[in-house]
């Protein structure tokens, strides 16, 4: 961002409405507000409600006959009625306590509905891969990462010794690779 210098044509163009003036002015001063307020309030709403009564308080001040005595100050008085109405909006907030609706959803004691769908897609996905595996590779798949049964065991189910069950581990899980792969693929083919 470049920062800005204010000349008292900026101001007096401020001061008569001009609205390429106001525009900038909001544009330039949005940003900052937006970054100071953020720290110290946690809802977008207030940040908002603060930003705007800022602004309208300085358009205020400067339409009044006496306005603003040192234009090339305009930063600082923009930055101190933001503090001035931070300040308020605290009082207020401490004052009536905070508002019983929710400034944004909250979610439920429950499980959330969309992590719930996105954990029932991958396993479906995992699913349909697992089912287009040779049945060696699935059952060693499912044996050490679904059912996590111990190395020696998954040995003696399958029949083998521990060096070869890292062999077909290993050509399992990369053909798992590859069908998740083709898979995704797909899915972005058919998109």
């Amino acid at each position: 961002m470049q920062f800005q210098t204010f000349t008292s044509e900026y101001v007096k163009d401020l001061t008569k409405g001009d609205l390429e003036t106001e525009r900038h002015f909001v544009a330039y001063f949005a940003e900052l507000l937006r970054i100071k307020l953020r720290k110290a309030l946690c809802s977008p709403q207030a940040v908002d409600d603060v930003q705007q009564e800022t602004f309208l308080r300085v358009l205020n001040v400067l339409r009044q006959k006496n306005g603003l005595a040192n234009p090339e100050k305009l930063g600082a008085f923009v930055n101190g009625v933001c503090r001035n109405v931070l300040i308020e909006y605290y009082r207020s907030v401490s004052r009536h306590g905070p508002s019983s609706e929710p400034d944004f959803d909250v979610a439920g004691p429950g499980p959330d509905p969309e992590a719930e769908c996105v954990n029932e897609e991958r396993k479906r996905g995992v699913r349909e891969i697992l089912e287009q595996l040779p049945a060696r590779d699935r059952q060693i798949l499912c044996l050490v990462f679904m059912e996590e049964k111990e190395k020696d065991e998954v040995c003696r189910i399958c029949d083998v010794d521990r060096g070869y069950l890292r062999v077909l581990l290993h050509r399992a899980k990369n053909r798992f690779r590859e069908g998740a792969a083709k898979t995704h693929a797909a899915t972005l083919g058919s998109r």
